[in-house]
C-alpha cells in the first residue's frame, strides 16, 4: 500500500470506529459551553460545522455562549471603564474563588445589549449557512433562544452593589425539552430575567451548569483555550477525575491546570448532582470536540459521576461471594482453576462490583513491570447484559494507567470477541511478559491473548 492509499484509508478507518460512539450519543442531551474568545477565533466556523454534524447524528444540543470580551469591546468603544468586584463567596461550590464578578450598572447595560445582539446574530447566521461545496451544504439546523433562565440579583456584597449582575435562580427545563424534542438546537445566553422583568448579567458557566443539572444531561462540555490537561511531571496526561474520589481536590491542581480550576469545580458539582459526565476540551485544537466524543482515547479531561461507585477493592468478606460467582465458570472451563486459598493469597489484586451487599461481579489486575493482566472477569448471570463487565474493565484500565502500565492483556478461551468489542486486539502469546509466560497454562486450556494499548 502506498502512502497516498494510507492517507485515503485513514478517514474510512476512523469513521468505522466511531460507529459505537455515534450510536451511544444518539438522543442524548449535551450542554456545551464556549467562551467569547472562541466566537472571535478563526476556528469558530469549524466548531459550528462540528455541532451541525452532532445535531444530524441525533444529539440534542444546548449551547451556552460567553460574551465577556464582546462586552469589554463595546464598553471600550463607548469609553466606559469596566469594574469587577471580589470573588464569589466561598459557600457557593459552583463558583470558583478565582472568578471575577462584573459590576453591571446602568452604564454597562447598553454594551451588554449590543454584544448580546451581535453574538446571537453571529451564531444564528453561522448555523444558517448552506453554500454548496462547504461542510454546511444542505444542512438545516434551527436555533432557538429565549427567556429560559430566571435570575435573581447578586445583590450587595462587602458593601458593593453589583446592580444588574445576577445569579441563576431557576431554569425553565420543560420549555427547553419541548424544543429539543422538536429537533432544535437551543441557544442559552448568559442573561436571565427576574419575575419583575429585570435583566441580569450572569456567569455563562453557571447557566451551563444549571441547565445540565435540570435537564439531567448525559454530558456537560466546557471548551476552553487552556484545556491542555497535562500533569505536573508532564509524563502522563491527566485524563480523568472521579467525582467520588475523596483524595482529589480542585484546590491542589498542578500549575498547568490552575486556569481550569473553576471549570473543574463546576464539573465536579454537576457530576454530584445528576450529570453523568463532564468533559473539558481545548477550544483551540481543530476537531477536539469530535475527537473527545467519538474516539476511545478522547482529547481532553473527563470528570465522571462515579458510575463505578459500586466497584471497589475486594476484602476478606468478599471471598465467599467471589467463589460462588466464579465456581460455575471454573467447572465449565471458562476460567482456570482457582481454590479458595489461591483467592485469599491474591485477594489484593481483586475488585468487586457490589449491589445491596452482594457480589455481582469481580475481576483481577496483576502487574508485571509495565504490563498488567486482566483476569478472573466474571459477572452474575442476572447482570451479564447490564454492561457491568465493561465497567469492571474500565475500572481496571484506569487503575493500570495510574500505575503507569503501557499495556493491559487478557487470556481467554471463549470471550475473544467480547474483548475485541472493548478495544483489545489479538496478539501472539510470545508477547506475554516472561514471568507470566512461565506461569501460563495456555498449553492446557488453549487460551488466546488480547492486548490493549494504554498509552
Amino acid at each position: 500500500m502506498t502512502s497516498d492509499q494510507g492517507s485515503t484509508d485513514f478517514p474510512i478507518h476512523w469513521l468505522r470506529h466511531t460507529s459505537p460512539y455515534i450510536n451511544s450519543h444518539r438522543d442524548s442531551t449535551l450542554v456545551i459551553w464556549f467562551n467569547g474568545e472562541l466566537l472571535n477565533s478563526a476556528g469558530f466556523a469549524s466548531f459550528i460545522h462540528d455541532l451541525t454534524l452532532l445535531s444530524h447524528m441525533g444529539v440534542r444540543l444546548v449551547l451556552v455562549h460567553g460574551m465577556r470580551p464582546q462586552i469589554d469591546a463595546e464598553m471600550t468603544a463607548s469609553g466606559i471603564e469596566a469594574h469587577f468586584g471580589p470573588p464569589a463567596l466561598a459557600d457557593q461550590p459552583a463558583v470558583a474563588s478565582s472568578d471575577k464578578v462584573r459590576i453591571t450598572d446602568s452604564t454597562v447595560l447598553p454594551a451588554l445589549h449590543a454584544a448580546l445582539g451581535k453574538i446571537r446574530c453571529q451564531i444564528e447566521s453561522a448555523f444558517s449557512s448552506g453554500l454548496p461545496n462547504t461542510p454546511m451544504s444542505g444542512a438545516q439546523v434551527t436555533v432557538c433562544s429565549g427567556n429560559f433562565v430566571v435570575a435573581k440579583p447578586y445583590g450587595i456584597r462587602l458593601g458593593i452593589d453589583y446592580c444588574h449582575t445576577g445569579e441563576v435562580r431557576k431554569f425553565r427545563k420543560s420549555k427547553v425539552r419541548q424544543l429539543l424534542d422538536n429537533g432544535m438546537v437551543v441557544l442559552l445566553s448568559p442573561i436571565g430575567y427576574s419575575t419583575t422583568g429585570e435583566l441580569f448579567n450572569l456567569h455563562a458557566e453557571d447557566v451551563a451548569l444549571q441547565a445540565a443539572i435540570d435537564l439531567n444531561a448525559e454530558k456537560l462540555i466546557f471548551l476552553h483555550q487552556d484545556a491542555t490537561c497535562q500533569s505536573a511531571d508532564k509524563a502522563f496526561a491527566l485524563r480523568e477525575i472521579s467525582a467520588t474520589d475523596s483524595s482529589f481536590s480542585a484546590q491542589s491542581l498542578p500549575e498547568s491546570l490552575l486556569p481550569l480550576q473553576s471549570i473543574i469545580e463546576r464539573s465536579l458539582h454537576a457530576c454530584r448532582n445528576g450529570v453523568k459526565r463532564c468533559h473539558i476540551v481545548s477550544s483551540e485544537q481543530d476537531g477536539a470536540l469530535l475527537k473527545e466524543l467519538l474516539t476511545r482515547d478522547g482529547s481532553g479531561l473527563l470528570v465522571d459521576s462515579g458510575s463505578y461507585d459500586t466497584i471497589r477493592p475486594a476484602s476478606n468478606r468478599d471471598v465467599a461471594g467471589i467463589m460462588q460467582l466464579i465456581q460455575p465458570l471454573i467447572d465449565d472451563g471458562t476460567l482456570r482453576n482457582r481454590s479458595k486459598q489461591d483467592l485469599e493469597r491474591q485477594l489484593a489484586e481483586f475488585i468487586v462490583a457490589e449491589r445491596d451487599g452482594s457480589v455481582m461481579g469481580c475481576a483481577s489486575l496483576t502487574v508485571y513491570d509495565n504490563q498488567a493482566e486482566l483476569g478472573c472477569l466474571a459477572v452474575h448471570p442476572k447482570f451479564r447484559d447490564s454492561g457491568k463487565a465493561a465497567e469492571l474493565v474500565q475500572y481496571l484500565i484506569k487503575a493500570a494507567r495510574k500505575m503507569h502500565c503501557i499495556s493491559l492483556f487478557a487470556l481467554t478461551t471463549r470471550s475473544g470477541h467480547w474483548f475485541r468489542e472493548q478495544g483489545f486486539v489479538p496478539a501472539d502469546l510470545q508477547q506475554l511478559p516472561d514471568i507470566r509466560n512461565n506461569l501460563c497454562d495456555q498449553s492446557n486450556r488453549g487460551s488466546k491473548l488480547y492486548t490493549l494499548d494504554l498509552q
